[in-house]
């Protein structure tokens, strides 16, 4: 099965608030500022929980999209940034069920998580399997 693909765009990531009625709730900010206590991995750490467990909120909710704002900074070699750990998560299997990769939107500076809703349970079909 073929992987299915972010969009990647560029321009001004503010335009995504309107284009996609985002709420600022909607809206993850990753810049924490100076870190006083715990090391960078440990930082790092809670930046992908923290994106897995607002994925996870969102589609609770019923919120359509999610933009993580990451900021610019690349990884070098042996070195995590919350923009990898970010883009690390979203492709993740832990993700999968969470959102729709096709309508997901990778930017330089934020990620737009499109979240998948749920098949509600009265929904799904249930077959079984007569064997003789």
């Amino acid at each position: 099965m073929k992987r299915k693909r972010v969009i990647h765009e560029h321009g001004d990531w503010k335009d995504y608030r309107r284009r996609l009625g985002l709420l600022t709730d909607d809206e993850i900010n990753l810049h924490f500022g100076e870190r006083t206590e715990g090391s960078y991995d440990e930082a790092m750490a809670r930046v992908g929980k923290l994106v897995m467990d607002r994925l996870r909120k969102a589609q609770e909710t019923g919120r359509p999209y999610l933009m993580f704002i990451h900021g610019w900074s690349t990884s070098g070699r042996g070195r995590t940034t919350a923009r990898s750990v970010v883009r690390s998560c979203m492709r993740s299997k832990e993700a999968t069920p969470l959102i729709v990769r096709a309508q997901s939107i990778q930017h330089d500076t934020v990620f737009v998580a499109k979240i998948k809703f749920p098949v509600p349970q009265s929904h799904l079909v249930v077959t079984t399997s007569l064997s003789t």
